[in-house]
């Protein structure tokens, strides 16, 4: 069977568009979050204060929650991008 083409409609051209454009947004946030995570990791080792936590956690803008468990390496945001 035959691939269709799709009409000459320019919404497929702007839907391909928007399509792409998204798939390279989603892989620079991948990257941003990941040096978010090693971020953290450096400013608060394991053993950090609860001040200097608060300090991180007012300069990012994120939750403590947030902040804390980017503190270990088993949260999504260190991994490498594929």
């Amino acid at each position: 069977m035959a691939e269709s083409t799709p009409p000459p409609d320019g919404r497929y051209a702007e839907l391909r568009r928007l399509g792409e454009e998204e798939r390279y947004i989603a892989l620079e946030l991948r990257e941003i979050r990941a040096e978010i995570a090693s971020l953290v990791q450096q400013l608060l080792p394991h053993h950090s204060r609860t001040e200097k936590i608060d300090e991180v956690v007012e300069a990012s803008g994120y939750s403590r929650h947030l902040i804390d468990v980017l503190r270990y390496k088993d949260h999504p945001w260190h991994r490498p991008t594929s």
